[in-house]
Parts: structure tokens; sequence; C-alpha cells
């Protein structure tokens, strides 16, 4: 398999960028035939891999086989950000959601999807209904209200801040209010697919902490009122937001990627599997989402940017301190252990379908050269023997809150 990742160029801004920001975004794609695609044609240098705060230590294995975010420090304590106290009212209570008249599962879908989303945090933009209670309209999103709890986060991080990829931004970031009319990102469920015709993929329920990696006590120092962005693809691969469906610049997951559709091509509605939430005081975010999917050029991966409260969209450029008035703080993207990985697509449809496809095993594989090194820890519940359920996700990001 190749060792090199693809490059791509910025055509947005003024001064010329490797040609990797064109592939994968203003930032950079940073692809690898070890990730999806089996065309050597379009291979470059790697670009730059680390990036604020240096490099990070990688992860350690979970309990369960997953992968934790970081390392434990030796002889260090059991982090904080304890479990809250849950409740319900004429209902059993569950992790996670406070049930209004009746029992709700964690992340507030009950068990055959006839009740997802009831949790107090109010149903689902566009409808709710169905396998894991995805949003009934692609973009939709779901709920505003934040019904998730986070479980403990039991990994220790050294005081070292999270490494950077070389994928950098990507050419699919949104900002919320970017766009005029535009529905607000403010909002913890995400869910949503690109094509309704196919199945909604295994619901994800994924809670991130951010760290001052400038504590001494790195543990103990959340970081709170910072706005968090994630995004990623759905279950079939698909981000939202881009292309026209139909139309030339329609995404293809299944073909190596090669700058179509780019960060300028911003031209649809949908919003799904995209969001942003603001740190609470543990410095906790969390996200009612899907698995992700793959498409032909990288690795299954998750995209996080945290920003200060108050950013306004700087347009179709890659963030920095300097474009954004001082308000950006970390771009960085994260992976998942390849065996949890495989574990969730080749059980469930619609990712069972894409098994068959000659890039499927490097799309999985987490190896891009100069990627983060990290990998969120991970598990499934309420499955049947692998079919169904919901994926908690973890991640811890270190990060210099005043950058």
């Amino acid at each position: 398999m190749s060792t090199k990742r693809k490059d791509t160029t910025d055509t947005t801004l003024a001064t010329s960028l490797s040609r990797r920001r064109l592939l994968e975004g203003l930032s950079a794609l940073a692809a690898t035939s070890a990730c999806g695609s089996n065309d050597d044609s379009f291979h470059g240098a790697a670009a730059e891999g680390a990036g604020a705060g240096g490099a990070g230590s990688g992860g350690v294995s979970a309990s369960g086989g997953a992968t934790a975010s970081v390392v434990t420090a030796s002889g260090g304590a059991t982090a904080g950000g304890g479990t809250p106290s849950v409740g319900a009212s004429g209902g059993t209570p569950v992790v996670g959601a406070s049930a209004n008249g009746g029992t709700v599962a964690s992340g507030g879908s009950a068990s055959g999807g006839t009740s997802a989303g009831a949790a107090s945090g109010g149903a689902a933009s566009g409808g709710v209904g169905g396998s894991g209670g995805e949003a009934g309209a692609a973009g939709a999103g779901g709920a505003t209200g934040d019904t998730l709890v986070a479980p403990p986060f039991d990994d220790v991080p050294v005081c070292t801040a999270s490494r950077t990829d070389a994928a950098g931004q990507g050419p699919f970031f949104i900002h919320d209010a970017e766009k005029n009319d535009d529905i607000s990102l403010y909002r913890q469920d995400i869910r949503g697919r690109y094509n309704m015709d196919a199945e909604p993929g295994v619901e994800m329920h994924l809670h991130l902490r951010v760290l001052a990696s400038t504590s001494t006590s790195c543990n103990m120092a959340p970081v709170a009122g910072v706005d968090v962005y994630i995004w990623h693809t759905d279950a079939q691969g698909y981000y939202s937001g881009f292309g026209t469906r139909g139309g030339a610049d329609e995404q293809k997951p299944d073909n190596p990627y090669a700058g179509v559709p780019s960060t300028q091509q911003l031209d649809n509605a949908d919003r799904f599997l995209r969001g942003v939430q603001t740190t609470d005081a543990d410095g906790v975010v969390s996200f009612r989402s899907i698995f992700p999917g793959w498409y032909n050029g990288r690795c299954l991966h998750i995209h996080f940017m945290a920003l200060k409260q108050g950013s306004m969209s700087a347009g179709r450029v890659s963030y920095n301190a300097s474009n954004s008035s001082g308000k950006w703080l970390f771009t960085t993207q994260f992976y998942f252990d390849p065996a949890f990985a495989r574990s969730i697509h080749e059980k469930n449809q619609p990712y069972l379908r894409r098994t068959t496809l000659s890039a499927y095993m490097g799309a999985l594989a987490a190896n891009e050269p100069d990627n983060s090194q990290l990998h969120a820890k991970a598990s499934l519940s309420g499955d049947n023997a692998g079919v169904g359920g919901i994926v908690t996700a973890q991640m811890q990001i270190l990060l210099d809150p005043k950058t």
C-alpha cells in the first residue's frame, strides 16, 4: 500500500498553497491509496503534518478493544467529568435522557424506533421515526435540545497538546450562519443522510471533552465556553451541503476523490451530520449522530474544530487565528480503531454493501501518513449480535485555550 498522501491546492486564498488543498479542501486532503483510492495517478508529497501544539501521544487500548484517544499518565488519577444523575417523569430513567411519560433508550431512541428523539430535548426537526430515530428529512439535522449525558472520561491525558492532522480542515467545513437563511448548526441531534431511500446507519452518541494542554494538571483543567464544530460523512460516504444532486459536481463516494465537489461548491441546503455545541463547565459537548461511512481517497474520520465563542463566518477559507479575528483555536481530525469500525461496517446496512469495494479495507485502516494518531474510544450497546444498537464514542482534545 502506498504511504503517500494526496496534495491539494487552496484556490480561494491570495497566496499559492499546496496542491493538497484543492483535493481535500482549504487545509489539505492528505489522502492515500492505503485509505481508499486505488488510483496512483494523483499522488503527491505529504504536506505539513505537525501543527500548533506539537506532536501528541497516540493512544492506549481501552476496555472492549476500543482505542482510547489519549494515553494514561503514569501514576495519574482518573479524570473527572462524572455522570450526572438522571431521572424520568412517568417512566424508567435511562442514561442520557429524561423521558416524558415513557422509557427512552440511551440517547433518546426507544427500542424498535417507535419513540426516537422523544427525550426532553424535543423531537428532531423534520420529524423522527424508524430505526435509530433519524431526522425525517435530509439536512434537517434534528433537535437542538441537550439530552445526552456523557459517560465518565476514564483515560487521563498527558499534558501534551493533541496533534493536528496533515489533511487539515478539508474542503467541507461550514460555519454557522455562513449562508443567509441557513438553519442553525447549534444543535445536538445532527442525524440525517443524503439518500433517504437507504438505511440510516447505526446511531452514534459522540462525546468530546476539551482540556487545556497548558495546565500543569491537564486532567483537571477543562476548557469551558468553546464552540466545537464537528462534521463527517453519512453511512454511505456523503458530506452534506456540497455538490448538486444529479449534477456534474455531485459527490461520488465510491470513486477516488479528485477535488469535486470542491470547497467552493456549497450548492445544496443539506446539513446532516454537522453541528456545533459549546463546551460546558466540564469542557464537554455531545452529539447524537450516525456512525460514519467512508469515501474513496480517505480513511474514515471525523473533523473537529474549536473556535472561541462569538466567531463569525470567514467564508470559504481555511480557518486560522489571523482570518478569524483571533477566534480560531484548533483544527484536527480523529479516527476509529480499524477492528471496531469493521465490526460496524460488516454487520449493518448500508455500510455492508460497500464492503465489497476494493477500496474498503484501506479506507478503514486509519493509517494515513501524518494523521493525528487520535483514535476515539468506542463501544456498541443494545445490538443484536452486532446488528443495530448505539455506538458510544469519546474523544479528548488537549489544546491551548489562549491561542
